[in-house]
């Protein structure tokens, strides 16, 4: 008979973050307590949004832990919460988002999810103080877990190559998107406008798109819209691109919208086009992948493992091959093997699946 476990989440950005780290956060701990109900499921936080997102987390399936009034938020997540972890005699403790708190009694199995290390690979895109900050917050944590999830293989590669994490410590476990984005999948579908999906942030190549838009036949101009928010300079920067190649009629940016809204982007979309120089995952792409939408993404870093081998990957850096693979859908979204796509996604990303995987990794690491 399997132990009834007591698990402890730092929930920090399950509460309060709302792109991709959140959702990492929420899916997992949802799903494990959908598929595991048996376990008990303690969540640390700074603080609590209230909201649709969070609103599952909000009963007593799950026992939330905050500060105690009048103590510091970023002390008790870094130190405080684990005096109270220790005294409920806590089997796991799962750090979602590369840190665990300092203080953490030997019996209790520390494991610590690694999303990437774009801080070391791109320490240009982040301001000294955060990227010293974390540095030492989050090499620390590597080294005081017991065991660290890697979502994909190329994170994994990263932790081994940079921090000297031995191979035996980590184990790489992808993830899935909400529950939303898997149900009555779309086939057949019209679809008439190109999507972007995520931060608009100098690395997921929004500017690029836009250059290789421009090389674009008048007919094969489809409608862009981008979907998500981020640096208001480079944001400014993209539109500025845009109005220098009179490409105002095309591109529409809406802003941040809710996941029942993005399904129907997708759903329409006559690809997702994110040609990232980096990412840790990239789970607009499996979202798309799930809705039967066509993904052109880039060739580099996880992308290749999130994507699968049913969709185009393209050189970032090459303007051209990114022009090609949008003219080429443009014209004629057969090139897609949709079908497939979707069944490579239920494979490697479904949610039950990776509870699954998952469970049996806290089990076969409390049994040594």
């Amino acid at each position: 008979m399997t132990k009834r476990l007591k698990i402890g989440f730092d929930a920090k950005r399950l509460f309060c973050n709302f792109t991709g780290l959140g959702n990492y956060a929420r899916t997992l701990v949802k799903n494990l307590e959908k598929y595991y109900p048996e376990h008990e499921y303690h969540l640390f936080t700074t603080e609590v949004v209230s909201n649709k997102e969070t609103e599952p987390f909000l009963d007593k399936k799950f026992i939330i832990h905050t500060p105690p009034s009048g103590v510091n938020s970023a002390y008790w997540r870094m130190y405080g919460q684990s005096k109270l972890a220790n005294s409920m005699g806590l089997d796991i403790y799962h750090g979602l988002s590369h840190e665990i708190p300092f203080g953490l009694t030997h019996s209790i199995f520390k494991v610590v999810t690694f999303h990437d290390l774009i801080w070391e690979i791109y320490p240009q895109q982040f301001g000294l103080l955060d990227r010293v900050g974390y540095k030492l917050k989050y090499k620390s944590s590597a080294s005081r877990a017991d065991l660290i999830i890697s979502i994909s293989k190329s994170t994994a590669k990263d932790l081994i190559r940079i921090y000297s994490v031995p191979d035996s410590k980590i184990d790489v476990l992808y993830q899935t998107c909400n529950q939303q984005f898997t149900l009555q999948a779309a086939l057949n579908q019209s679809r008439n406008y190109f999507l972007y999906v995520g931060s608009i942030i100098p690395r997921k190549g929004l500017y690029q798109i836009i250059e290789a838009y421009a090389l674009l036949h008048d007919k094969d101009k489809k409608p862009f819209i981008v979907i998500g928010s981020g640096s208001k300079g480079y944001t400014i920067q993209c539109k500025n691109l845009i109005k220098e190649y009179h490409l105002e009629p095309y591109f529409e940016f809406i802003g941040n919208v809710s996941n029942d809204e993005l399904v129907t982007y997708y759903d329409r979309a006559i690809a997702l086009v994110l040609p990232s120089i980096y990412e840790g995952f990239g789970i607009p792409i499996i979202e798309a992948m799930a809705r039967n939408c066509p993904v052109i993404t880039s060739n580099v870093s996880s992308l290749p493992e999130a994507s699968g081998p049913h969709n185009v990957q393209i050189d970032p850096n090459d303007i051209s091959q990114l022009y090609q693979a949008m003219s080429g859908v443009s014209r004629n979204n057969s090139l897609f093997d949709t079908l497939k796509s979707h069944q490579y996604f239920h494979e490697h990303f479904d949610g039950l699946k990776l509870s699954k995987q998952l469970m049996e990794i806290y089990q076969r690491n409390l049994g040594k």
